[in-house]
């Protein structure tokens, strides 16, 4: 609009001069009214975009005897149309407002138009006024009723998110606590009744105080803040077993968070529970070296050693409480074993 009005001052003859003026007015309130916009926008309220218009309008339609080339004024004209269709997305909740402004339009239009022609064909492009501000609301309605289904269909599918998380973090507390019983109180039950804890034997009573613990000792949730536990600290008790020595090759110390810290020291004891019913064996070696950013620890015996690939889902103390647990953990679980070669679990963590 800036070039056309320049072009326009050059070759226009001296009696248009005053068109030339009302254009320069134009698109100076246009700029100021953008710059209000993005300067203000909490203060550009109905009420100046409505008077605005108004102002903008009377100015540049009624004078068209004046400002005219011809007897169709078509400048004026875009800017009748352009307002009415415009202010239907400036004034969404307002359209009476709206509506007052576009009428404001279309009858400044007809009048400033009549006044350098027959009024006939005046009325006819304000009708066009009304019919493209009609054709615009339409518009506006249709967009907003799309926008506000995505919108909801946004909501579902956060909340279906927001759902299967929470449902997730459900299934991985009970997996982690199922697992804990498997590791702890199962096992103890299940050599009570082998017979492992004959009188003689004193190891009972502090074992079932070790699996109370663990019993009730909650992981943090993953993504939830952790503390700090030393890991040798956790591994010394996770090795004490009645029917197997495990000599240990650690650190002093090892500070690790919590969660992948007791999801090792329970795959462990797991572990050193299976040394004890199947490897035929009584002796296991433990090594945890510390790494740059976490720990690996190995667990390695000479028993009957099985096949790894036989090894269904449904044996839970792999599956559950060494693999999935570790997983879940952030970290891995590897097991190398084969008939008559013992067995090597190894677990990694890695911040």
């Amino acid at each position: 609009m800036l070039a056309c009005i320049v072009l326009a001052m050059i070759g226009m003859p001296q009696r248009y001069e005053p068109a030339v003026l009302v254009a320069v007015v134009t698109v100076g309130w246009c700029g100021l009214s953008a710059w209000w916009t993005w300067r203000a926008p909490d203060r550009a309220g109905p009420a100046l975009v409505v008077a605005a218009a108004v102002v903008a309008l009377l100015t540049v339609e009624l004078p068209q005897a004046w400002t005219a080339v011809g007897p169709y004024n078509g400048w004026a004209f875009a800017v009748a149309s352009i307002t009415g269709i415009a202010v239907q997305f400036e004034l969404p909740a307002r359209p009476r407002l709206a509506l007052l402004v576009t009428v404001v339009a279309a009858v400044s239009y007809v009048i400033g138009a009549a006044m350098a022609r027959p009024l006939p064909d005046a009325a006819w492009f304000g009708g066009r006024v009304l019919l493209d501000a009609l054709l615009s609301r339409c518009a506006f309605l249709l967009i907003r009723s799309r926008a506000r289904a995505a919108d909801r269909a946004r909501e579902r599918a956060a909340a279906g998110r927001r759902a299967a998380r929470v449902a997730d973090a459900r299934r991985s507390a009970e997996r982690e606590y199922l697992a804990t019983l498997h590791d702890t109180a199962s096992a103890t039950l299940l050599m009570v009744s082998l017979g492992a804890a004959a009188p003689q034997h004193s190891w009972l009573p502090e074992r079932a105080r070790n699996d109370l613990d663990a019993i009730t000792t909650v992981p943090a949730p993953p993504g939830a803040r952790q503390g700090t536990v030393d890991l040798p600290v956790l591994l010394r008790q996770a090795v004490a077993h009645p029917l197997v020595e495990v000599t240990l090759d650690t650190p002093g110390t090892l500070p690790l968070p919590a969660r992948p810290a007791l999801a090792i020291s329970h795959g462990v004891r797991e572990a050193v529970e299976n040394v004890a019913r199947h490897a035929g064996v009584g002796e296991a070696q433990l090594r945890v070296r510390p790494t740059a950013a976490g720990a690996e620890v190995t667990l390695a015996d000479d028993g009957h050693g099985f096949d790894p690939a036989t090894i269904g889902d449904h044996h839970h103390g792999i599956s559950e409480s060494i693999s999935r647990r570790m997983t879940d953990a952030g970290g891995a679980a590897a097991i190398d074993s084969a008939p008559g070669r013992g067995t090597t679990v190894r677990w990694s963590w890695h911040d």
